[in-house]
């Protein structure tokens, strides 16, 4: 059977790119369209990357350990290693399972719309490759052998104004499987070109869905971007909210020393009949809940370190600690810093850098668009068709196209409905729902602007709160310090002292928790107005001014106009 090398050549053809090429094409696509989108939104361009590479285990000398760059994080038993918040937030951009899922879903929209843009910018390729043998063998008459095999491939342009443009070519062979003498090509090329005159045609209306495509993953980077801020301030919380309990275990532990001096104290006066018997169980019964205290601490800290370690991406077998006192004490150091603006302005600066702001005010702008394409659809439907086609010169010079030979053809398409109800009901929907949006976006405008005092409001609440707290710590020392000498003098009972040992546990529990909440509430605060950088490296820097979606505006005017518009 010979002219076996038709079916091998289909078969090599098909196998021409890999399952890893065709990954790399995929990659290439995604990329460039986030780094695109990252130009046209922020002004700039980062690396992104989607592969996941959590940690990686040491196989040779220490084979249970984990190793993050110059960071060997070991497992089990061994001795931990003390994590800075840089160490912890550059851990969880690489390993954090949520914000790996964050990229990931960006990474698929970017995905989708570089191949929906592809019948927009000459770069949609369709086609097929086809192939069929068959040997077929009758008695008396003999065997034959049939070969068959096509191509054909497609490039679709479409254009803003409605009209699709198709060029289009295709090859088809048939053989006896003998040779080049029996074996035949055909080919032909033709182009078709349709525009719609009246209805969906002009003002743009064929390109809204791929506008709104485009856009909307604009605001998908912006929002991306929102979030890895957020992101790394609820790593700044969850690591300060971790030391926080570590800070509270500490105080308890004090706490016990100062009610075991106490209680013996206490018991050393009441055998001297100084106090009744009934002052030291009083001191004892304290020391007993103080120690009931310190192992509910105990569990709780140790269960929000595992928590954030699940956080961070890391398994809960990773032998690692915080840095306590040392981050606690450079926090307390600096003290609460102020924010970089009043309320007005904050409320200010909501309204322009807030992504969900950006995407309600969208909403005004498609209502109205929606509205314009309802009143588009009461005009009837009128195309306009060309088209051209050529073939090429058989059997064997089928890549002598011949155009002296070409056919041409022209027509119009026309088609009217009668009855218009549907268009009118559709068209008055879209009235009412034009009205809902610019209502809806006004009550949201509103919400936002309380969301941001009820927020600036809170912030200075705990920035007096922290100042409250510092006194109330110097008045708690002094006080536990004068009731203890007192009692030593016989001038003060056992519950005047452990009244004063439990304030000053209590001052300092506060004066901690108010320093932690003011700083990671005033953090969250900034990042929401977009007032905050994360490096690569794993560090915060405060900006000095925000980033807005002025770009995106630019690129856009609608989301601007749509906002002025819905305000009067």
């Amino acid at each position: 059977m010979r002219g076996w090398w038709i079916p091998c050549i289909l078969a090599g053809v098909l196998a021409g790119c890999t399952t890893s090429q065709y990954a790399r094409q995929a990659d290439k696509a995604a990329y460039g369209t986030i780094r695109g989108a990252q130009q046209a939104a922020l002004g700039g361009s980062g690396n992104f990357d989607v592969s996941y590479r959590p940690y990686a285990r040491e196989a040779t000398t220490q084979p249970g350990d984990i190793r993050l760059g110059d960071k060997r994080i070991p497992l089990g038993d061994k001795p931990p290693i003390v994590l800075s918040f840089d160490d912890c937030l550059q851990i969880a951009l690489r390993n954090s399972r949520s914000f790996q899922t964050r990229r990931e879903t960006l990474y698929s929209s970017a995905l989708t719309l570089a191949s929906e843009s592809r019948t927009w910018n000459w770069s949609l390729l369709e086609g097929s490759l086809t192939g069929a043998a068959e040997h077929q063998f009758t008695r008396n008459t003999g065997e034959t052998n049939t070969g068959s095999a096509g191509a054909s491939a497609s490039l679709t342009q479409r254009f803003v104004d409605g009209g699709i443009l198709t060029l289009g070519a295709s090859l088809d062979l048939a053989s006896d499987l003998v040779g080049w003498k029996g074996t035949t090509v055909g080919s032909l090329l033709d182009a078709n070109f349709t525009q719609p005159l009246l209805r969906g045609g002009w003002h743009g209306f064929a390109y809204e869905t791929q506008f709104r495509r485009e856009r909307d993953f604009l605001f998908s980077i912006f929002d991306y971007d929102r979030f890895t801020q957020t992101f790394a301030t609820d790593i700044f919380r969850r690591y300060y909210e971790v030391l926080r309990q570590r800070d509270q275990l500490e105080n308890e532990r004090e706490n016990i020393k100062r009610l075991e001096q106490t209680l013996a104290l206490t018991r050393v006066l009441v055998k001297g009949g100084e106090r009744s018997p009934i002052e030291e169980d009083q001191a004892e019964q304290n020391l007993l809940d103080a120690r009931v205290r310190l192992e509910q601490d105990t569990q709780g800290y140790q269960d929000a370190v595992d928590g954030f370690k699940l956080a961070l991406g890391l398994p809960v077998e990773a032998q690692v600690v915080l840095d306590y006192p040392g981050a606690l004490k450079s926090l307390g150091d600096a003290g609460p810093r102020p924010l970089p603006f009043e309320e007005e302005e904050a409320m200010r600066v909501a309204m322009s850098v807030r992504p969900d702001v950006l995407t309600e005010r969208a909403k005004v702008r498609d209502a109205r668009r929606d509205l314009e394409i309802a009143a588009n659809n009461f005009l009837p439907q009128l195309d306009v068709t060309l088209g051209a086609s050529a073939p090429g010169t058989d059997p064997h010079k089928f890549a002598r196209v011949r155009f002296h030979d070409h056919t041409r053809t022209a027509g119009a398409e026309f088609q009217y409905d009668l009855d218009q109800t549907a268009n009118r009901d559709a068209y008055r929907r879209a009235m009412i729902a034009l009205e809902k949006a610019i209502r809806d976006y006004a009550e949201f405008a509103d919400q936002v602007r309380l969301d941001v005092r009820q927020s600036y409001r809170a912030l200075v609440r705990n920035q007096r709160s922290y100042e409250i707290q510092q006194r109330n710590v110097v008045i708690a020392k002094r006080r536990r310090k004068l009731a203890s000498l007192q009692q030593m003098a016989g001038e003060a009972s056992a519950r005047d002292v452990l009244e004063a040992e439990e304030a000053l546990r209590s001052a300092q529990n506060g004066l901690t928790s108010a320093l932690v909440s003011y700083t990671t509430t005033r953090l969250e605060f900034l990042a929401q107005l977009g007032m905050i950088d994360v490096d690569p490296a794993g560090r915060i820097v405060e900006r000095a001014k925000p980033r807005t979606f002025e770009r995106i505006e630019k690129r856009y005017p609608q989301a601007a106009q749509a906002a002025g518009e819905s305000r009067r």
